[in-house]
Protein backbone atom coordinates (compact mmCIF):
# COMPACT_ATOMS: atom_id res chain seq x y z
CA UNK A 1 0.00 0.00 0.00
CA UNK A 2 1.08 3.59 -0.63
CA UNK A 3 2.57 5.22 2.43
CA UNK A 4 0.22 7.99 3.49
CA UNK A 5 0.77 10.64 6.13
CA UNK A 6 -1.62 10.23 9.03
CA UNK A 7 -2.00 14.01 9.19
CA UNK A 8 -3.89 14.23 5.91
CA UNK A 9 -3.75 12.92 2.38
CA UNK A 10 -4.07 16.45 1.01
CA UNK A 11 -1.81 18.30 3.45
CA UNK A 12 -0.10 20.60 2.90
CA UNK A 13 -2.29 22.05 0.17
CA UNK A 14 0.65 23.65 -1.62
CA UNK A 15 2.78 20.52 -1.45
CA UNK A 16 3.21 17.76 -4.01
CA UNK A 17 0.60 15.05 -4.27
CA UNK A 18 1.39 11.75 -2.54
CA UNK A 19 -0.01 9.87 -5.53
CA UNK A 20 2.67 8.08 -7.51
CA UNK A 21 1.82 7.06 -11.06
CA UNK A 22 2.15 3.39 -11.94
CA UNK A 23 2.81 2.13 -15.45
CA UNK A 24 -0.43 1.35 -17.28
CA UNK A 25 -2.72 3.40 -15.04
CA UNK A 26 -5.15 5.83 -16.61
CA UNK A 27 -6.17 7.89 -13.58
CA UNK A 28 -4.35 9.32 -10.60
CA UNK A 29 -7.20 9.47 -8.06
CA UNK A 30 -10.81 8.32 -7.97
CA UNK A 31 -12.91 9.92 -5.23
CA UNK A 32 -15.93 7.79 -4.29
CA UNK A 33 -19.21 8.65 -2.62
CA UNK A 34 -20.41 5.20 -1.43
CA UNK A 35 -24.09 4.39 -1.84
CA UNK A 36 -25.98 3.22 1.23
CA UNK A 37 -29.45 4.43 0.25
CA UNK A 38 -32.61 2.96 -1.22
CA UNK A 39 -34.18 5.41 -3.69
CA UNK A 40 -37.31 7.23 -2.45
CA UNK A 41 -39.34 9.68 -4.52
CA UNK A 42 -39.63 12.30 -1.78
CA UNK A 43 -36.01 12.53 -0.66
CA UNK A 44 -33.31 14.77 -2.07
CA UNK A 45 -30.31 13.58 -4.04
CA UNK A 46 -27.60 15.92 -2.86
CA UNK A 47 -24.28 16.43 -4.63
CA UNK A 48 -21.27 15.20 -2.61
CA UNK A 49 -19.64 18.56 -1.98
CA UNK A 50 -16.78 17.03 0.00
CA UNK A 51 -15.88 14.67 -2.84
CA UNK A 52 -15.75 17.60 -5.27
CA UNK A 53 -13.69 19.58 -2.75
CA UNK A 54 -11.13 16.78 -2.37
CA UNK A 55 -10.99 16.31 -6.14
CA UNK A 56 -10.25 20.01 -6.57
CA UNK A 57 -7.41 19.88 -4.03
CA UNK A 58 -5.65 17.06 -5.85
CA UNK A 59 -6.36 18.40 -9.32
CA UNK A 60 -4.64 21.65 -8.33
CA UNK A 61 -1.47 19.58 -7.91
CA UNK A 62 -1.65 18.25 -11.45
CA UNK A 63 -3.28 14.91 -10.58
CA UNK A 64 -5.87 13.52 -12.97
CA UNK A 65 -9.01 12.98 -10.90
CA UNK A 66 -12.44 11.40 -11.36
CA UNK A 67 -15.46 11.18 -9.05
CA UNK A 68 -17.76 8.17 -8.77
CA UNK A 69 -20.97 9.29 -7.10
CA UNK A 70 -22.40 5.84 -6.45
CA UNK A 71 -25.25 7.33 -4.43
CA UNK A 72 -26.52 9.63 -7.19
CA UNK A 73 -26.14 6.92 -9.82
CA UNK A 74 -27.70 4.21 -7.66
CA UNK A 75 -24.69 1.92 -7.98
CA UNK A 76 -24.43 -1.32 -6.01
CA UNK A 77 -21.14 -2.30 -4.39
CA UNK A 78 -20.35 -4.52 -7.37
CA UNK A 79 -21.22 -1.77 -9.86
CA UNK A 80 -19.11 0.71 -7.92
CA UNK A 81 -16.12 -1.61 -8.01
CA UNK A 82 -16.60 -2.18 -11.74
CA UNK A 83 -16.69 1.58 -12.38
CA UNK A 84 -13.49 2.09 -10.38
CA UNK A 85 -11.76 -0.79 -12.16
CA UNK A 86 -12.63 0.76 -15.52
CA UNK A 87 -10.96 4.01 -14.44
CA UNK A 88 -7.88 2.08 -13.22
CA UNK A 89 -6.60 4.67 -10.72
CA UNK A 90 -3.43 4.82 -8.69
CA UNK A 91 -5.44 5.58 -5.56
CA UNK A 92 -9.07 5.42 -4.43
CA UNK A 93 -10.44 7.71 -1.73
CA UNK A 94 -13.68 6.49 -0.13
CA UNK A 95 -15.34 9.57 1.35
CA UNK A 96 -17.65 8.60 4.20
CA UNK A 97 -19.69 11.77 4.38
CA UNK A 98 -22.84 13.22 2.89
CA UNK A 99 -24.26 16.71 2.55
CA UNK A 100 -25.30 16.58 6.22
CA UNK A 101 -21.97 15.45 7.68
CA UNK A 102 -23.05 14.83 11.26
CA UNK A 103 -25.85 12.37 10.43
CA UNK A 104 -24.89 10.98 7.03
CA UNK A 105 -21.40 9.67 7.71
CA UNK A 106 -21.81 6.68 10.05
CA UNK A 107 -24.61 4.95 8.04
CA UNK A 108 -22.20 4.76 5.06
CA UNK A 109 -19.68 2.67 6.93
CA UNK A 110 -21.03 -0.83 6.18
CA UNK A 111 -20.89 -0.29 2.43
CA UNK A 112 -17.50 1.41 2.80
CA UNK A 113 -16.12 -1.63 4.60
CA UNK A 114 -17.38 -3.88 1.79
CA UNK A 115 -15.77 -1.69 -0.86
CA UNK A 116 -12.51 -1.59 1.08
CA UNK A 117 -12.31 -5.37 1.19
CA UNK A 118 -13.24 -5.96 -2.47
CA UNK A 119 -11.18 -3.25 -4.17
CA UNK A 120 -7.75 -4.38 -5.38
CA UNK A 121 -6.44 -0.82 -5.67
CA UNK A 122 -4.65 1.25 -3.08
CA UNK A 123 -7.42 2.77 -0.96
CA UNK A 124 -7.67 5.41 1.74
CA UNK A 125 -10.76 6.32 3.76
CA UNK A 126 -11.79 9.77 4.92
CA UNK A 127 -14.80 11.51 6.41
CA UNK A 128 -16.30 12.41 9.76
CA UNK A 129 -16.87 8.88 11.06
CA UNK A 130 -13.39 7.63 10.09
CA UNK A 131 -11.79 10.65 11.76
CA UNK A 132 -13.87 10.10 14.90
CA UNK A 133 -13.04 6.36 15.11
CA UNK A 134 -9.69 6.18 13.35
CA UNK A 135 -8.30 2.97 14.86
CA UNK A 136 -11.58 1.05 14.59
CA UNK A 137 -12.10 2.20 10.99
CA UNK A 138 -8.60 1.11 10.00
CA UNK A 139 -9.20 -2.26 11.63
CA UNK A 140 -12.59 -2.75 9.94
CA UNK A 141 -11.51 -1.62 6.48
CA UNK A 142 -7.88 -2.69 6.48
CA UNK A 143 -7.15 0.74 4.97
CA UNK A 144 -5.59 3.92 6.22
CA UNK A 145 -7.71 6.81 7.44
CA UNK A 146 -6.75 10.29 6.28
CA UNK A 147 -8.26 13.54 7.51
CA UNK A 148 -9.76 16.24 5.32
CA UNK A 149 -8.09 19.62 5.84
CA UNK A 150 -10.27 22.71 5.75
CA UNK A 151 -9.30 25.45 3.29
CA UNK A 152 -11.49 28.45 2.61
CA UNK A 153 -10.25 29.24 -0.90
CA UNK A 154 -11.09 26.07 -2.85
CA UNK A 155 -13.72 25.87 -5.59
CA UNK A 156 -15.04 22.28 -5.72
CA UNK A 157 -14.67 20.35 -8.99
CA UNK A 158 -18.31 20.70 -10.02
CA UNK A 159 -17.48 19.67 -13.58
CA UNK A 160 -16.68 16.14 -12.37
CA UNK A 161 -20.16 15.53 -10.93
CA UNK A 162 -23.27 14.22 -12.76
CA UNK A 163 -25.20 17.44 -12.17
CA UNK A 164 -28.29 16.17 -13.99
CA UNK A 165 -28.76 13.54 -11.25
CA UNK A 166 -29.28 15.88 -8.31
CA UNK A 167 -32.62 17.08 -6.98
CA UNK A 168 -33.71 19.31 -4.14
CA UNK A 169 -35.75 18.26 -1.11
CA UNK A 170 -39.48 18.09 -1.81
CA UNK A 171 -40.31 20.84 0.71
CA UNK A 172 -37.65 23.12 -0.82
CA UNK A 173 -39.72 23.19 -4.02
CA UNK A 174 -43.29 23.01 -2.73
CA UNK A 175 -43.98 26.15 -4.73
CA UNK A 176 -43.01 24.29 -7.93
CA UNK A 177 -42.48 20.55 -7.48
CA UNK A 178 -41.58 20.14 -11.13
CA UNK A 179 -38.39 22.17 -10.60
CA UNK A 180 -36.57 19.98 -8.06
CA UNK A 181 -33.65 19.44 -10.42
CA UNK A 182 -30.80 21.90 -11.04
CA UNK A 183 -29.71 21.52 -7.40
CA UNK A 184 -26.40 22.23 -5.71
CA UNK A 185 -24.95 22.84 -2.25
CA UNK A 186 -22.31 25.32 -1.08
CA UNK A 187 -20.37 26.24 2.04
CA UNK A 188 -19.88 29.89 2.93
CA UNK A 189 -18.29 29.06 6.28
CA UNK A 190 -16.84 26.06 8.09
CA UNK A 191 -17.19 25.13 11.73
CA UNK A 192 -19.51 25.63 14.70
CA UNK A 193 -18.91 27.48 17.99
CA UNK A 194 -21.49 25.40 19.85
CA UNK A 195 -20.90 22.14 21.68
CA UNK A 196 -24.19 20.23 21.73
CA UNK A 197 -23.96 16.94 23.59
CA UNK A 198 -25.47 14.87 20.78
CA UNK A 199 -23.55 16.45 17.88
CA UNK A 200 -20.36 15.02 16.41
CA UNK A 201 -19.44 17.81 14.00
CA UNK A 202 -16.25 18.61 15.93
CA UNK A 203 -14.76 15.34 14.71
CA UNK A 204 -14.58 17.21 11.41
CA UNK A 205 -14.06 20.74 12.72
CA UNK A 206 -11.67 20.38 15.61
CA UNK A 207 -11.76 24.10 16.48
CA UNK A 208 -14.89 25.69 17.92
CA UNK A 209 -14.72 28.62 15.56
CA UNK A 210 -16.25 29.49 12.20
CA UNK A 211 -13.95 30.17 9.25
CA UNK A 212 -15.67 32.07 6.47
CA UNK A 213 -15.00 31.18 2.87
CA UNK A 214 -13.03 33.68 0.82
CA UNK A 215 -15.62 35.84 -0.89
CA UNK A 216 -13.77 35.92 -4.21
CA UNK A 217 -13.67 32.12 -4.19
CA UNK A 218 -17.34 31.92 -3.28
CA UNK A 219 -18.25 34.30 -6.09
CA UNK A 220 -16.32 32.16 -8.55
CA UNK A 221 -18.14 29.03 -7.37
CA UNK A 222 -21.54 30.73 -7.63
CA UNK A 223 -20.79 31.84 -11.18
CA UNK A 224 -19.88 28.25 -12.11
CA UNK A 225 -23.11 26.90 -10.61
CA UNK A 226 -25.18 29.51 -12.42
CA UNK A 227 -23.52 28.55 -15.72
CA UNK A 228 -24.39 24.90 -14.96
CA UNK A 229 -28.05 25.88 -14.71
CA UNK A 230 -28.44 25.55 -10.93
CA UNK A 231 -31.71 27.02 -9.62
CA UNK A 232 -32.05 25.45 -6.16
CA UNK A 233 -29.29 25.96 -3.62
CA UNK A 234 -28.52 24.76 -0.11
CA UNK A 235 -26.10 26.65 2.13
CA UNK A 236 -24.52 23.82 4.13
CA UNK A 237 -22.88 25.92 6.87
CA UNK A 238 -23.69 24.58 10.30
CA UNK A 239 -24.90 28.09 11.15
CA UNK A 240 -25.21 30.47 8.23
CA UNK A 241 -27.46 33.00 9.96
CA UNK A 242 -24.87 33.75 12.64
CA UNK A 243 -22.90 36.95 11.94
CA UNK A 244 -24.72 39.81 10.24
CA UNK A 245 -21.69 41.06 8.32
CA UNK A 246 -21.04 37.66 6.79
CA UNK A 247 -24.70 37.23 5.87
CA UNK A 248 -24.65 40.63 4.16
CA UNK A 249 -21.51 39.80 2.14
CA UNK A 250 -22.81 36.43 1.00
CA UNK A 251 -26.24 37.81 0.12
CA UNK A 252 -24.57 40.49 -2.02
CA UNK A 253 -22.98 37.67 -4.02
CA UNK A 254 -26.14 35.54 -4.26
CA UNK A 255 -28.83 38.11 -4.97
CA UNK A 256 -28.21 38.66 -8.72
CA UNK A 257 -28.75 34.95 -9.52
CA UNK A 258 -32.31 34.49 -8.26
CA UNK A 259 -31.64 31.10 -6.64
CA UNK A 260 -34.23 29.31 -4.48
CA UNK A 261 -32.13 28.91 -1.31
CA UNK A 262 -32.35 27.28 2.10
CA UNK A 263 -29.92 27.50 5.02
CA UNK A 264 -29.43 26.76 8.72
CA UNK A 265 -29.86 29.30 11.50
CA UNK A 266 -29.80 29.41 15.29
CA UNK A 267 -32.81 30.75 17.14
CA UNK A 268 -30.61 32.97 19.36
CA UNK A 269 -28.50 34.54 16.62
CA UNK A 270 -31.02 35.49 13.92
CA UNK A 271 -32.16 39.10 13.73
CA UNK A 272 -34.96 40.74 11.69
CA UNK A 273 -32.55 42.74 9.50
CA UNK A 274 -30.56 39.57 8.80
CA UNK A 275 -33.62 37.57 7.76
CA UNK A 276 -34.93 40.40 5.59
CA UNK A 277 -31.61 40.62 3.76
CA UNK A 278 -31.56 36.84 3.29
CA UNK A 279 -35.06 36.88 1.82
CA UNK A 280 -34.09 39.52 -0.75
CA UNK A 281 -31.14 37.31 -1.77
CA UNK A 282 -33.40 34.30 -2.40
CA UNK A 283 -33.41 32.49 0.96
CA UNK A 284 -36.93 31.09 1.08
CA UNK A 285 -36.39 28.51 3.83
CA UNK A 286 -34.47 28.55 7.10
CA UNK A 287 -33.84 25.43 9.17
CA UNK A 288 -33.89 25.87 12.94
CA UNK A 289 -32.68 23.18 15.32
CA UNK A 290 -35.55 23.40 17.82
CA UNK A 291 -34.91 19.85 19.10
CA UNK A 292 -37.19 19.78 22.17
CA UNK A 293 -39.86 21.74 24.03
CA UNK A 294 -38.49 20.77 27.44
CA UNK A 295 -35.95 23.01 29.17
CA UNK A 296 -34.80 19.99 31.17
CA UNK A 297 -34.15 17.98 28.02
CA UNK A 298 -32.41 20.91 26.29
CA UNK A 299 -30.20 21.69 29.30
CA UNK A 300 -29.24 18.03 29.48
CA UNK A 301 -27.71 18.19 26.01
CA UNK A 302 -26.16 21.68 26.32
CA UNK A 303 -28.64 23.22 23.89
CA UNK A 304 -28.72 26.79 25.13
CA UNK A 305 -32.16 27.97 24.05
CA UNK A 306 -35.73 28.09 25.31
CA UNK A 307 -39.19 27.73 23.83
CA UNK A 308 -39.48 31.53 23.98
CA UNK A 309 -36.36 31.82 21.80
CA UNK A 310 -37.92 29.40 19.33
CA UNK A 311 -41.20 31.29 19.13
CA UNK A 312 -39.42 34.60 18.65
CA UNK A 313 -37.14 33.25 15.89
CA UNK A 314 -40.13 31.70 14.13
CA UNK A 315 -42.06 34.96 14.22
CA UNK A 316 -39.08 36.86 12.79
CA UNK A 317 -38.74 34.39 9.91
CA UNK A 318 -42.43 34.53 9.08
CA UNK A 319 -42.41 38.34 9.16
CA UNK A 320 -39.52 38.26 6.66
CA UNK A 321 -41.47 35.90 4.40
CA UNK A 322 -39.17 32.93 5.01
CA UNK A 323 -40.59 29.42 5.45
CA UNK A 324 -39.46 27.35 8.42
CA UNK A 325 -38.01 23.84 8.41
CA UNK A 326 -38.08 22.73 12.03
CA UNK A 327 -35.74 20.01 13.29
CA UNK A 328 -36.86 18.09 16.36
CA UNK A 329 -35.28 15.15 18.19
CA UNK A 330 -37.20 12.53 20.13
CA UNK A 331 -35.39 10.29 22.61
CA UNK A 332 -32.77 12.61 24.08
CA UNK A 333 -31.48 11.31 27.45
CA UNK A 334 -34.05 13.09 29.66
CA UNK A 335 -37.02 12.48 27.38
CA UNK A 336 -40.11 10.66 28.59
CA UNK A 337 -43.55 10.28 27.03
CA UNK A 338 -44.68 13.63 28.41
CA UNK A 339 -41.70 15.63 27.11
CA UNK A 340 -41.93 14.02 23.67
CA UNK A 341 -45.62 14.90 23.51
CA UNK A 342 -44.74 18.48 24.50
CA UNK A 343 -42.21 18.59 21.66
CA UNK A 344 -44.84 17.47 19.16
CA UNK A 345 -47.22 20.11 20.48
CA UNK A 346 -44.51 22.76 20.16
CA UNK A 347 -43.91 21.77 16.53
CA UNK A 348 -47.62 22.25 15.89
CA UNK A 349 -47.69 25.59 17.75
CA UNK A 350 -44.70 26.88 15.75
CA UNK A 351 -46.70 26.13 12.59
CA UNK A 352 -43.62 25.08 10.61
CA UNK A 353 -44.13 24.68 6.88
CA UNK A 354 -42.11 21.45 7.18
CA UNK A 355 -40.55 19.46 9.99
CA UNK A 356 -37.90 16.79 10.38
CA UNK A 357 -38.61 14.44 13.27
CA UNK A 358 -35.43 12.62 14.25
CA UNK A 359 -34.60 10.08 16.93
CA UNK A 360 -31.57 10.55 19.16
CA UNK A 361 -28.55 8.67 17.85
CA UNK A 362 -25.17 8.45 19.55
CA UNK A 363 -23.10 9.32 16.49
CA UNK A 364 -19.37 8.58 16.83
CA UNK A 365 -17.48 11.73 17.68
CA UNK A 366 -20.19 13.10 19.97
CA UNK A 367 -20.05 13.25 23.75
CA UNK A 368 -23.27 11.25 23.72
CA UNK A 369 -21.44 8.41 21.96
CA UNK A 370 -18.62 8.52 24.51
CA UNK A 371 -21.09 8.27 27.40
CA UNK A 372 -23.35 5.58 25.95
CA UNK A 373 -22.89 1.99 27.09
CA UNK A 374 -21.88 -0.31 24.20
CA UNK A 375 -24.95 -2.47 24.80
CA UNK A 376 -27.18 0.51 23.94
CA UNK A 377 -25.47 1.29 20.62
CA UNK A 378 -26.72 -0.08 17.28
CA UNK A 379 -25.14 -3.40 16.35
CA UNK A 380 -24.41 -2.31 12.77
CA UNK A 381 -23.38 1.02 11.32
CA UNK A 382 -26.34 1.07 8.92
CA UNK A 383 -28.68 0.93 11.91
CA UNK A 384 -27.66 4.54 12.64
CA UNK A 385 -29.82 5.51 9.67
CA UNK A 386 -32.74 7.63 10.82
CA UNK A 387 -35.34 6.02 8.56
CA UNK A 388 -33.85 2.63 7.74
CA UNK A 389 -35.89 -0.50 8.37
CA UNK A 390 -33.58 -1.45 11.24
CA UNK A 391 -33.10 2.05 12.63
CA UNK A 392 -32.08 1.65 16.27
CA UNK A 393 -32.25 4.85 18.34
CA UNK A 394 -31.01 5.21 21.89
CA UNK A 395 -33.02 4.39 24.98
CA UNK A 396 -33.65 7.29 27.34
CA UNK A 397 -33.67 7.24 31.13
CA UNK A 398 -37.35 6.33 30.88
CA UNK A 399 -38.05 4.85 27.44
CA UNK A 400 -36.92 1.94 25.28
CA UNK A 401 -35.59 2.47 21.73
CA UNK A 402 -38.80 0.99 20.30
CA UNK A 403 -40.93 3.43 22.29
CA UNK A 404 -38.88 6.33 20.98
CA UNK A 405 -38.98 5.14 17.39
CA UNK A 406 -42.71 4.40 17.49
CA UNK A 407 -43.48 7.86 18.87
CA UNK A 408 -41.38 9.51 16.19
CA UNK A 409 -43.22 7.56 13.48
CA UNK A 410 -46.56 8.51 15.03
CA UNK A 411 -45.54 12.17 15.25
CA UNK A 412 -44.54 12.21 11.59
CA UNK A 413 -47.88 10.84 10.42
CA UNK A 414 -49.90 13.00 12.81
CA UNK A 415 -48.18 16.27 11.93
CA UNK A 416 -48.56 15.90 8.17
CA UNK A 417 -52.14 14.58 8.21
CA UNK A 418 -53.66 17.43 10.25
CA UNK A 419 -56.37 19.30 8.29
CA UNK A 420 -55.08 22.68 9.49
CA UNK A 421 -51.59 21.86 8.24
CA UNK A 422 -52.86 20.72 4.84
CA UNK A 423 -55.00 23.87 4.61
CA UNK A 424 -51.92 26.00 5.26
CA UNK A 425 -49.93 24.16 2.58
CA UNK A 426 -52.76 24.52 0.06
CA UNK A 427 -53.16 28.25 0.68
CA UNK A 428 -49.43 28.94 0.62
CA UNK A 429 -48.20 26.57 -2.11
CA UNK A 430 -51.29 25.31 -3.96
CA UNK A 431 -53.26 22.10 -4.36
CA UNK A 432 -50.43 20.20 -6.03
CA UNK A 433 -48.30 20.72 -2.93
CA UNK A 434 -51.16 19.55 -0.70
CA UNK A 435 -51.58 16.37 -2.77
CA UNK A 436 -47.83 15.81 -2.63
CA UNK A 437 -47.82 15.98 1.18
CA UNK A 438 -50.72 13.53 1.34
CA UNK A 439 -48.86 11.12 -0.94
CA UNK A 440 -45.74 11.49 1.17
CA UNK A 441 -47.65 10.74 4.35
CA UNK A 442 -49.01 7.55 2.81
CA UNK A 443 -45.45 6.42 2.11
CA UNK A 444 -43.89 4.25 4.81
CA UNK A 445 -41.13 6.36 6.38
CA UNK A 446 -39.13 3.25 7.28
Amino acid sequence: MISVSKKALYFPYSGASIIKRRRGTEMGLVVVNPNNKTPAPFSAIEPPWWCAYIASLERSKGVEVAIVDAEAEGLSVEDTVKRIDELNPDLVNLVVMGANPSASSTPKMDVTIKLSKILKHDVVVSGLHPSALRDLTEMETGREVVDIPIYTDVVPAWDLLPMEKYRAHNWHCLHNLGERGHYAVIYTGFGCPNDCYYCNIHALYTEKIVRNAKYDTLKEEIEILAELGVKNLKICDELFAFHGGHVQNVCDILEPYNFNIWCYGHVKTVRPYMLQRMKRAGVNWICYGFESASDTVLNGVSKKQTAIDMLRASEMAKEAGINILGNFIFGLPDDDEETMQETLELAIALDCEYVNFYTAMAYPGSKLYEDTAPKDLPARWRDYSQFGHNSNPLPTKYLTPIQVRDFRDFAFEYYYSRPEYLDMIRHKFGREAERHIQEMNAWLIR
